[in-house]
C-alpha cells in the first residue's frame, strides 16, 4: 500500500508541474478539460443564460471563442455534470436538468447555390434525426426540421435546446454574388421562421454570427431573440480579460522571458496587451484580448498578425473596393448603437456596421448623452494587418518581386533606396485612406509597405523605457525606426537616443542601425528621414540621411 500510496503522489506531482497545452483552434470543450488545457472558465455565463432566458442571439467576430460557448452550452445542457468538475459551474446551484439539443454549425453546411444549401441543410437535419432514430419522410425543409423538433420533444417528453453557430455564413460567403445571397437569406428566414412555431417544444435557443442582417433573415421571422451583442453584462462572455491573463497564463509567458531575457514579464504583458486587448463589445468600459491570437502569441512567443492570418476577410475588402468613397477614417468614426447593429439591405451595406461586427473596428469610448460610440482599430495586430491588406488590393506599385534588392540595399545601409520606394507606393494609396489619419495609420501604412517589400518587421515592441516603433533585423543590422507626424526627423532620433531604443540591441555581434522618420499629413506622405550607424557597443560610424550621406572623422 505505501509504495501504491507513492506511486500515485509522483504522478500527482508531475502532472501538477505539467505546463497546460493551449487549445489553439479546438472548439470541443470535452477535450479542452479532459486534457488539462488551458481553459478560461466562462460556464457561469452559460447558467445564467440558461436559467434567466429562452431566446438569444450574440454576434462575434471570427476566431472569437464562438463556437467553444456554443459547444460548453450544449454539454451542459445534455446534463455532463462530472465534465466540468474543475469549473466554476460545478460548485454552483445550477440543476442540471437534461434536455436533447439540437446543434447547427453553419460553417459545415455545404452553401455554394442556394439549392446546395437546401440539401445540405436537409441532410443535417437527417443525420440528426437518425441518431435518435426519429424518421423525416419529407423534401420540405421547413416540415423536416418542424418534424425533428417536434419528434425529439415527443420521444423524450422533454423540451428541446437548439443551438446555431455561424448562422449568417450562406449569406457573408456571397457578398459578391447579391443574387445567391438574397436566396440564401430567404431559404434562412423560412428555416427561422419554423422554430417560432415550435415555442411550445423549445427550452432554449442561442445563435451566434459574425453580423447581424436586421430584417432580412432570422431577425425578422423569429423576432423574439435576446440580443445580448452589446449588453454591458457579458461584454466578457466571449475573450479574455487583462486578470484572466494574468492568471491563466503565467507559465507561458516565463518560457518567452527565457527567450529573450533582456525583456521583463511587464514588458511582455504590455507587448501582448497592445497586440491583441483593445476589443469593446458594450457602453461598459471593459476591454478584452483576442483570444486565437493570445493562444498563437504564447505558442510562437512573437506579436505577429495572427487572427487576421487565419482568413482575409473578402467579404469587407469587396465592400472597400465596390463603395471606394465610403472609406472611413482608420482613426475612428462615431455611430449609435442601432447603425452599429443595423445591416438591413444587402445592396447598400453600411461599412462602419460591417467593420464594427466583423472585428476590424471596436468601441474605444461612449458618450453617455449622446449616446454615441467612437469605434477604431482595436490593436496593433489589426492595425498593421488592415493596412497590409489595403497594399495588396489598393495600390499598384508594390513590387515584391524587388524584396532581395531591399534586403541588400539595407545590408548596405542604402536606407534612400528604401524610403524612395515607400514613397512611391505610399502616393498610390487612394486619398480616403488618410482621411483623419494620425501618427499610428502612417505607421501602420509603413510597416505594409515593409511586408510588401519581403520584410518581417516588428511593431510597437516594448521595452524598459518605451515602445519601439519599427524593427527590422537583418544579418548583419538590426534597424531601429521611430516615426513622427507633421514633425522632424530630428525629433524621431532624438527619442531614440534619449529613450535608448538601440540598447537592447547592443553586442550581439551585429551593428545597428536607428533611423528616424516624418510624415507630412499635407503631403501624405514621408516628408524627410535621418539615421545613424552604429557599431556593436553603440558608438556613432556615419551618419545617414534623406539628403547626404555623412562619414564621421
Amino acid at each position: 500500500m505505501k509504495i501504491r500510496f507513492l506511486s500515485i503522489k509522483i504522478e500527482e506531482i508531475n502532472l501538477g508541474n505539467m505546463m497546460k497545452k493551449l487549445p489553439i483552434g479546438i472548439q470541443n470543450i470535452r477535450e479542452i478539460l479532459e486534457e488539462n488545457q488551458v481553459y478560461i472558465d466562462k460556464t457561469l455565463f452559460a447558467k445564467e443564460l440558461i436559467e434567466t432566458g429562452k431566446y438569444y442571439f450574440i454576434s462575434r467576430p471570427r476566431r472569437f471563442g464562438k463556437s467553444l460557448f456554443l459547444n460548453t452550452l450544449k454539454e451542459i445542457l445534455a446534463g455532463n455534470r462530472e465534465l466540468f468538475k474543475r469549473c466554476k459551474i460545478y460548485k454552483s446551484d445550477y440543476n442540471w436538468q437534461t434536455y436533447p439539443v439540437v446543434y447547427l454549425d453553419f460553417s459545415k453546411i455545404a452553401n455554394s447555390t442556394p439549392d446546395e444549401l437546401k440539401t445540405a441543410l436537409k441532410i443535417r437535419l437527417e443525420i440528426i434525426a437518425k441518431e435518435h432514430e426519429i424518421s423525416i419522410i419529407t423534401t420540405d425543409l421547413q416540415v423536416a426540421l418542424d418534424t425533428l423538433i417536434v419528434g425529439l420533444s415527443n420521444k423524450y417528453n422533454s423540451k428541446i435546446a437548439v443551438l446555431i453557430d455561424e448562422y449568417d455564413k450562406p449569406i457573408i460567403d456571397h457578398l459578391k454574388n447579391l443574387d445567391t445571397a438574397k436566396q440564401n437569406r430567404d431559404t434562412l428566414k423560412g428555416f427561422f421562421g419554423t422554430l417560432k412555431g415550435l415555442d411550445a417544444q423549445l427550452r432554449f435557443i442561442f445563435v451566434t454570427g459574425i453580423s447581424k442582417f436586421s430584417q432580412v433573415s432570422l431577425f425578422s421571422s423569429l423576432n423574439n431573440l435576446n440580443d445580448i451583442t452589446m449588453d454591458p453584462k457579458y461584454a466578457e462572455l466571449m475573450g479574455y480579460t487583462e486578470g484572466e491573463i494574468k492568471s491563466s497564463f503565467a507559465e507561458h509567458i516565463e518560457p518567452i522571458i527565457a527567450e529573450r531575457p533582456e525583456t521583463s514579464k511587464e514588458e511582455i504583458l504590455k507587448e501582448i496587451q497592445v497586440w491583441y486587448n483593445g476589443y469593446r463589445f458594450s457602453e461598459k468600459e471593459l476591454f478584452v484580448y483576442n483570444p486565437f491570437s493570445t493562444l498563437k502569441y504564447m505558442q510562437g512567443k512573437q506579436p505577429k498578425a495572427y487572427w487576421y492570418s487565419t482568413g482575409t476577410p473578402s467579404f469587407l475588402v469587396h465592400q472597400l473596393k465596390t463603395y471606394p468613397k465610403s472609406i472611413l477614417s482608420l482613426d475612428g468614426t462615431t455611430a449609435r448603437e442601432d447603425e452599429l447593429m443595423d445591416i438591413s439591405s444587402l445592396e447598400h451595406i453600411d461599412l462602419k456596421a460591417l467593420m464594427y461586427q466583423a472585428g476590424y473596428f471596436t468601441i474605444q469610448d461612449y458618450n453617455t448623452v449622446s449616446k454615441r460610440y467612437y469605434l477604431g482599430l482595436p490593436n496593433e495586430e489589426v492595425r498593421t494587418a488592415f493596412m497590409n491588406s489595403l497594399v495588396r488590393h489598393f495600390t499598384d506599385n508594390i513590387d515584391v518581386r524587388s524584396s532581395e534588392k531591399f534586403v541588400k540595399a539595407l545590408e548596405k545601409y542604402e536606407v534612400d533606396i528604401l524610403f524612395e520606394h515607400i514613397k512611391v507606393g505610399l502616393a498610390s494609396f487612394a486619398y480616403q485612406v488618410f482621411a483623419g489619419a494620425k501618427e499610428r495609420t502612417y505607421q501602420a501604412m509603413l510597416l505594409s509597405m515593409l511586408y510588401g517589400m519581403g520584410f518581417d518587421p516588428l511593431s510597437e515592441r516594448s521595452i524598459n523605457t518605451g515602445r519601439i516603433d519599427v524593427v527590422l533585423e537583418m544579418a548583419k543590422a538590426s534597424y531601429i525606426l521611430e516615426l513622427k507626424l507633421d514633425n522632424t526627423a530630428d525629433a524621431a532620433l532624438k527619442q531614440i537616443h534619449q529613450k535608448e531604443y538601440f540598447k537592447p540591441y547592443l553586442h550581439k555581434g551585429k551593428e545597428v542601425v536607428i533611423v528616424g522618420a516624418n510624415f507630412s499629413s499635407e503631403e501624405r506622405n514621408v516628408s524627410e528621414w535621418k539615421g545613424e550607424l552604429l557599431s556593436e557597443s553603440g558608438e556613432v560610424i556615419r551618419r545617414l540621411s534623406s539628403e547626404e550621406v555623412i562619414a564621421l572623422s
